[in-house]
């Protein structure tokens, strides 16, 4: 994720063109504001704009631990976004 020059991160993970903005870091809110979801510390995570975009839209959203095993899951498999970046690991911890 790129929090303040797209170009840099571009240039560094060669991702073409607007797809670098799937990568944006922004602010997730684990329990949605819609569902009751609050402004606090707890409830906010960092997230790429493809992942905050995403995951409520099903109607019946996974919850935020089985999203982050899917996220891990998928990332272990190189297979998260449909662009692939150099230099990358999944996370620990």
């Amino acid at each position: 994720m790129w929090e303040t020059d797209p170009k840099i991160f571009s240039a560094l993970h060669r991702v073409p063109g607007r797809a670098v903005w799937l990568f944006r870091c922004i602010a997730e809110h684990l329990v949605a504001r819609c569902d009751g979801g609050r402004d606090i510390e707890g409830n906010i995570v960092a997230a790429c704009q493809h992942c905050n975009s995403t995951r409520h839209r099903p109607k019946r959203p996974k919850d935020a631990v089985s999203y982050k095993n899917l996220v891990r899951s998928r990332m272990e498999q190189g297979r998260w976004h449909s662009v692939t970046l150099t230099h990358c690991t999944a996370p620990t911890g």
